[in-house]
């Protein structure tokens, strides 16, 4: 829904896509333009499910094996047909090279993992499915503008072409004349990579802010907010009464940015409050994206717009300027050297590139929380040249 990947295809030529529908639903999903260009293009149109194939062996999230299996399938068809060159291993040749490689990449981590990996190699052949591509256009799906309408100038014409692909298109006139890039470009980004990502229970929270801390992307926020600030909140808006002693007749919410969550889960692994009623469940759990996305998208533009936490004592009783435009509410000064404290803090540094589960990415957030905009970081090469 977001590249245009068909671009280079030729006539006749063939599509394999990992899709998470069921084959005779695969078409219906499709966006218009993908549809439209299937159809000039007189394309064959392959799906599996890799996620769900590989979620059913155990390999989590990991579908190289499952996706490499069915390209070599597919040519393997067209070779026998004549549609591309003899040379093209056989389909039982490439698979006993891949599960030759399987063995020799993945033979010191034991018998079980290997054997995992061969599953996956055998399942691959049984869901994958040849797609009828119908006479006509039906779906009524656009595809996903590259950044939201809102965002700002270079964004649309600099970072969006990058974005979308096209960087090599960009003329020199366009880039910075001292190469200074502007900051806060990834909350424009919403890149929708995770399958899954956090679903809170505030019935469970124990409002301890340690999933707000780990997350290495900031896409878990907290706030403490008036209850008369939240009567005109979207409905299923979740928050509930502030456990903090200076603070208990305020309402505290926990919010996802569920375009830009990795999916990493570490949010469920550090969560200590517990279920007793379901074993297993936390205050936090993990969730299917897509059916939360519309929802999740409205909950965080609203979450935006309540007031942050000032990092220093309100002048005069009256509620100040943040520093970044938002005003901040007249709240008691409070101790931020805890990690029940410091959640309520904005972080200035969000949404980055960094690896699912980064454990780096936490610090710099920690930092710009605790010292926003004063803070001045002299960065060596490596990770953080990379995310930073």
């Amino acid at each position: 829904q977001r590249y245009n990947v068909l671009e280079p295809a030729q006539d006749g030529a063939t599509l394999l896509i990992n899709a998470p529908y069921a084959a005779d639903q695969v078409w219906d999903h499709l966006p218009t333009a993908v549809q439209q260009t299937i159809l000039d293009k007189k394309l064959r149109l392959f799906a599996i499910d890799a996620y769900q194939v590989a979620q059913e062996i155990g390999l989590g999230i990991r579908i190289n094996t499952i996706m490499q299996t069915c390209f070599f399938q597919l040519m393997d068809s067209l070779s026998t047909q004549g549609e591309v060159g003899s040379s093209v291993l056989s389909h039982d040749e490439a698979i006993a090279r891949i599960k030759a490689a399987i063995r020799k990449t993945y033979g010191k981590r034991g018998e079980a993992i290997v054997r995992q990996n061969f599953a996956a190699v055998d399942a691959a052949l049984l869901h994958m499915h040849e797609i009828p591509v119908l006479d006509a256009v039906t779906s009524t799906i656009d595809m996903l503008a590259t950044v939201p309408v809102l965002a700002p100038e270079f964004v649309q014409e600099v970072t969006a072409p990058m974005l979308a692909g096209q960087g090599d298109l960009l003329p020199v006139s366009a880039l910075p004349v001292d190469g200074t890039y502007p900051v806060g470009t990834t909350q424009w980004e919403k890149r929708n990579i995770a399958l899954e990502i956090p679903e809170w229970d505030p019935d469970i929270c124990i409002q301890c802010g340690k999933c707000v801390m780990v997350c290495p992307h900031s896409v878990i926020r907290s706030k403490i907010v008036e209850p008369a600030r939240l009567a005109d909140a979207p409905d299923d808006f979740l928050h509930s009464k502030a456990r903090w002693r200076e603070m208990s007749d305020l309402e505290y919410t926990l919010q996802v940015a569920v375009e830009d969550c990795t999916g990493c889960s570490l949010c469920v692994e550090v969560c200590p409050a517990k279920d007793k009623r379901a074993v297993g469940r936390k205050a936090i759990n993990m969730a299917p994206q897509l059916p939360l996305r519309e929802k999740g998208i409205e909950h965080w533009d609203y979450f935006q717009t309540l007031p942050d936490y000032p990092r220093h004592a309100a002048v005069n009783g009256e509620a100040i300027q943040g520093e970044h435009g938002k005003v901040e509410i007249d709240l008691p000064p409070i101790n931020f050297t805890n990690v029940k404290n410091v959640q309520l803090l904005e972080p200035l540094f969000e949404f980055s590139g960094a690896c699912a589960g980064c454990g780096e990415t936490p610090y710099l957030k920690l930092i710009s929380q605790l010292y926003g905009d004063r803070a001045l970081i002299a960065n060596a090469t490596g990770c953080s040249s990379i995310y930073g």
